[in-house]
């Protein structure tokens, strides 16, 4: 008889898989929508003088996000951004440039794809370059001006490229920087 009691243990286990299958799969993933806001911190130090185009730096998520369904995703998942154009200070007070592309923060096992572009330029010295011109003639035209930095700890708004689905539970961050 303990042969029929397995087979009954075993069919209840069955029946109560089929019938709480929906559920976990429902459980299983949850939806992190297009054009949901994140906070983005610069892990690295980023200049138009040292960095060039294609060079890889490392962010991370800087403050929690809550979803519409009550999940929260933790501060601290990290991801990589892109440098999309650099040029250095130049002659004449010409300012530096920097542009760069965040790519996507990795949740897990999933790669979120990101949309943020920050560029910019450093502080030109063209009327310095003008008065030592003409105080000092072909010399002025040494002045050179700023490189443009983004110094590690700098935060940024980011938005999720596309809708994507993670596997709950949650995986957590990796710890430590």
């Amino acid at each position: 008889m303990p042969h029929t009691s397995s087979r009954r243990k075993a069919a209840a286990l069955l029946a109560a898989a089929l019938v709480l299958a929906p559920f976990a799969a429902q459980a299983a993933s949850v939806k992190l929508p297009e054009g949901t806001e994140l906070r983005i911190r610069f892990n690295d130090k980023l200049s138009s003088g040292t960095n060039s185009e294609g060079d890889q730096f490392a962010i991370t998520l800087d403050e929690p996000v809550t979803l519409n369904d009550g999940t929260v995703i933790a501060a601290g998942y990290r991801g990589k951004g892109e440098v999309t154009e650099a040029k250095k200070k130049g002659f004449m007070g010409q300012a530096g440039e920097l542009n760069i592309r965040l790519n996507n923060l990795r949740i897990g096992e999933t790669r979120v794809h990101i949309r943020a572009n920050k560029g910019g330029e450093g502080k030109g010295a063209m009327g310095a370059t003008i008065a030592l011109t003409v105080l000092f003639g072909p010399l002025g035209l040494l002045k050179h001006g700023h490189d443009i930095e983004i110094k590690p700890g700098q935060t940024i708004t980011a938005y999720v490229d596309e809708d994507t689905m993670l596997n709950t539970p949650l995986e957590p961050p990796p710890k430590g920087e």
